[in-house]
């Protein structure tokens, strides 16, 4: 994958602004894979939202950092919540951050100022992230539908393949997304300047 600029906290406008559009993207999406994952589970496994929440979540905190992370996980929550989606909506805050924080910070230290990211890189920090999404929402469950914790292990387990192959879509986004010049790219007159 190319190299892009990355930082922690970007400070200027275009990172807010593009990430209250992927947010915003993301809310749409999520409102029909959340109905789903309701007709199918009960809204107690989100195995298809997980696989598309790591299409969008993912590049923006790591092109955006935490900035757009977070701009980009909290969208979908408030019109869950207004629109009631699903049982889990109150807690989806919390889901949301868990899921796109870890992955901000984890761009941050495993990629280099010099190199963008492998895909062993992006399905590393794809299943991390997704880990500790799946075990903030088995909390989630257990504390808002009573669930089980016998259920709570099973939910973590079986949505773990839905991030990997969320990873996967996800690593082909980012390929693209850098390769349109939406994302701003290391340039080699930029890191000669740098070195200098």
């Amino acid at each position: 994958m190319p190299n892009w600029q990355f930082r922690l906290f970007p400070r200027d406008t275009r990172p807010i602004i593009t990430c209250v559009f992927l947010g915003l993207i993301m809310a749409v999406i999520l409102q029909i894979t959340e109905r789903i994952d309701l007709a199918l589970t009960g809204g107690t496994i989100a195995v298809v939202s997980a696989i598309v929440v790591c299409a969008i979540w993912v590049p923006a905190a790591a092109f955006y950092g935490l900035t757009g992370a977070l701009i980009t996980a909290w969208i979908n929550p408030i019109i869950s919540n207004l629109t009631a989606s699903q049982p889990m909506a109150p807690f989806l805050f919390v889901t949301n951050a868990a899921h796109t924080v870890p992955v901000a910070l984890l761009v941050w230290l495993v990629k280099s100022g010099s190199r963008g990211l492998r895909l062993w890189h992006v399905l590393v920090i794809g299943q991390i992230g997704g880990l500790l999404d799946a075990v903030f929402f088995g909390i989630g469950n257990r504390i808002i539908m009573h669930m089980p914790w016998d259920f709570i292990g099973f939910q973590v387990l079986v949505i773990q393949p839905c991030y990997l192959a969320g990873s996967l879509i996800t690593f082909v986004i980012m390929r693209r997304l850098l390769k349109t010049g939406l994302i701003t790219t290391e340039r080699k007159e930029d890191l000669n300047a740098m070195v200098v």
